[in-house]
């Protein structure tokens, strides 16, 4: 008798443990980083890159459309379900688009991992909850990450955040309910290296907007009072999707 209770005072305390007060099972997350074949979101990118101490020389800017597609189902080198994702672009957006470049994505019950030409970054980790952070380089090298971005003083470890957890986004004449915000990187510098990196992503969608800046800023040599940047900028802002 005495046993049976003890198994029955575990059980509740298990499910419990599974469910909120009013009985729904807790956010996950999972929507945020769909896998979903056929999924697509397009978006309008535009980079920029300088360098003051070579001048105009130095500096260049691209502005093109790219279009992301979970595009077939495979099993990646570590025996997980992963997704093999065509990222297409065109120069105009009456252009045409042709492929870019493939990625993949792996998405576990704690984690998801976008692989980007041979580089991984753990773009969440679940539950989705405010305040939450990681190290979103943690399956990468330093020297990777270096190359990466063609900085030879970028951090190794990168600590993800998130905030704005659950809440609604406005961009590019779209308004989505439900997002959360990644704050990757945040590291103003008068000089030195200066980092900020975010991304949003929205609820059944995906990635919806990313912005970028990453500049190592020197005095200048020859007037102190100056300031030479070297680095770039980069944001893409979501302009349709579906599936």
């Amino acid at each position: 008798m005495r046993k049976s209770l003890v198994i029955s005072i575990i059980a509740i305390t298990l499910l419990s443990g599974c469910y909120q007060e009013d009985g729904e099972l807790p956010f996950i997350g999972y929507e945020y980083f769909t896998t979903d074949l056929g999924k697509f979101v397009e978006y309008k990118v535009d980079s920029i890159w300088q360098d003051d101490v070579i001048g105009q020389v130095g500096f260049a800017e691209a502005h093109y459309f790219l279009r992301d597609l979970n595009e077939s189902a495979f099993t990646d080198e570590e025996g997980r379900p992963a997704v093999r994702v065509e990222r297409s672009w065109k120069q105009t957006e009456q252009g045409t688009y042709s492929i870019k470049d493939i990625w993949s994505r792996t998405r576990t019950s704690k984690i998801a991992e976008q692989n980007e030409e041979n580089v991984v970054f753990i773009k969440h980790n679940f539950p989705v909850r405010e305040g939450k952070v990681w190290d979103g380089n943690s399956k990468n090298t330093w020297q990777s990450i270096q190359e990466f971005y063609r900085q030879t003083t970028i951090p190794e470890v990168w600590e993800y955040e998130y905030i704005n957890v659950h809440q609604p986004y406005s961009i590019n004449g779209f308004t989505f309910d439900s997002t959360v915000t990644v704050v990757q990187m945040d590291r103003p510098a008068i000089f030195g290296l200066s980092m900020f990196s975010q991304e949003v992503y929205a609820k059944d969608i995906g990635l919806v907007h990313k912005q970028m800046e990453i500049y190592n800023i020197q005095q200048n040599a020859t007037n102190p009072t100056e300031k030479d940047s070297v680095g770039f900028m980069f944001e893409m802002v979501v302009t349709d999707y579906g599936q």
